[in-house]
């Protein structure tokens, strides 16, 4: 089951960057339409997008841009395939293009030529970006399968709520305008699929699309991501330095942790590892700070034991923020509880330079502990294990039942950090 987005029909601010923080979100391709839109304002927004994601980009018009950027996938709307000939869409496949089509009456599909890979059908709902663009089909429809000459993609006013129709009605995938642009969730794929991780969003390729997606994201408001970025400063790296390689890395969870730094400082660093954070679709985690978490707009603030209580800080935050808690004992992830924190993080699981005034060591031993203690009471809440975490500690910790784990240093030092998130991210699954 293939997700496609299509670009807003017109130029809009900071499109590039958008587009950019789409893919990083999971998106596995774009179809860029702009109607009537010229050359050099479409080779401006191309030249903006970074190059690592033109392999996933089909274009609706100029084609001949295609060659310039290396973009293999070209879509050809109604009128212009009736304009081409046959023989052209032959030397197109031949010459290793992805083609595309758009038809609006599902009798067309046995005339297409074979070179297509795919075809957009639709309305198959009430358009959400263009007003009085009513469904050509039913909610009954079902798409025969001996029908589909080409893979057929259905298109027009898709969201998350009836995504997962889609699969009922026998469709090969779905296309997505209004719900991306057209609503407060436009950075977010993950968001419009119910707020599902980019490693989850994939599998909508083959699986999970018959269950409600709008339940999913109802279930996920406040959703713990299993891997954790912590920012460290060195003498060599700044705190803006480390968030910025994690996130490069694919890390989407970064915490801010500045201490011995007046607040006004720790202020300013926070509006520009937000700013990042967005850039990437990533979400920003202030540690200790509750003014400065709500005032940059943080998705969520974390507290020590020795920082501000918890209920406290939420009269400050609001009830919608995520805050997280410190725990080193069995008592303190009772207390956090108490206090309503929506995950813990639990350690030091070894001894870490990055943290001064080190809570005793747990260990593998005290995870397991801890983590029996909590199954035997039936409580249930996010687990972050943390504190000089090594990769090569991950699959032994995952056995306790934590949740998830959060690293510093040792993210920012191995050898490949990109390779060593994707490891993380299976491992952690």
């Amino acid at each position: 089951m293939e997700l496609i987005a299509i670009s807003h029909p017109e130029f809009i601010p900071n499109e590039a960057e958008r587009i950019n923080a789409l893919f990083r979100d999971g998106l596995l391709r774009l179809h860029i339409r702009k109607p009537g839109c010229n050359v050099a304002d479409l080779n401006r927004l191309i030249g903006d997008i970074n190059p690592d994601f033109y392999s996933k980009i089909a274009l609706h018009s100029h084609h001949e841009l295609a060659a310039q950027y290396g973009i293999t996938r070209l879509h050809f709307p109604e009128k212009l395939r009736k304009e081409t000939p046959e023989f052209m869409m032959e030397k197109f496949e031949n010459a290793g293009f992805k083609l595309s089509t758009s038809i609006h009456d599902i009798d067309e599909l046995d005339g297409l030529s074979k070179a297509f890979d795919y075809t957009f059908f639709g309305p198959v709902f009430d358009s959400i970006s263009k007003t009085g663009y009513q469904r050509a089909i039913t909610d009954d429809f079902y798409l025969e399968e001996e029908k589909k000459a080409v893979k057929v993609i259905a298109i027009g006013g898709i969201k998350r709520s009836n995504l997962h129709m889609i699969k009922t009605m026998n469709f090969d995938g779905a296309a997505m305008l209004g719900a991306i642009w057209y609503s407060e969730f436009h950075f977010s794929i993950s968001l419009i699929a119910g707020g599902l991780s980019p490693r989850q969003l994939k599998k909508l390729k083959n699986e999970n699309l018959d269950q409600d997606l709008d339940s999913a994201a109802n279930s996920n408001t406040k959703k713990i991501e299993r891997l954790h970025f912590i920012s460290n400063q060195t003498l060599e790296m700044s705190h803006l330095d480390s968030i910025g390689l994690a996130l490069q890395a694919g890390c989407k969870w970064i915490q801010l942790r500045v201490k011995d730094q007046p607040e006004n400082d720790v202020l300013e660093l926070a509006h520009a590892a937000k700013a990042l954070c967005d850039s990437y679709a990533a979400k920003l985690i202030i540690n200790d700070f509750p003014n400065i978490a709500k005032a940059v707009d943080a998705y969520g603030l974390h507290l020590g034991l020795n920082d501000m209580p918890i209920p406290e800080a939420r009269k400050i935050v609001g009830k919608n923020m995520t805050i997280g808690g410190t725990a080193n004992k069995f008592e303190d992830i009772l207390l956090r509880i108490s206090e309503g924190a929506d995950y813990i993080g639990l350690g030091p699981f070894r001894f870490t330079r990055t943290k001064q005034n080190l809570s005793p060591i747990l260990g593998l031993e005290g995870y397991l502990d801890l983590m029996q203690k909590l199954s035997e009471q039936k409580i249930n809440i996010p687990i972050i294990a943390i504190g000089g975490i090594l990769p090569g500690d991950v699959p032994t910790l995952m056995t306790t039942g934590i949740h998830g784990v959060a690293m510093s240093s040792a993210l920012i030092q191995s050898q490949d950090r990109k390779e060593t998130v994707q490891k993380l991210d299976k491992l952690l699954c």
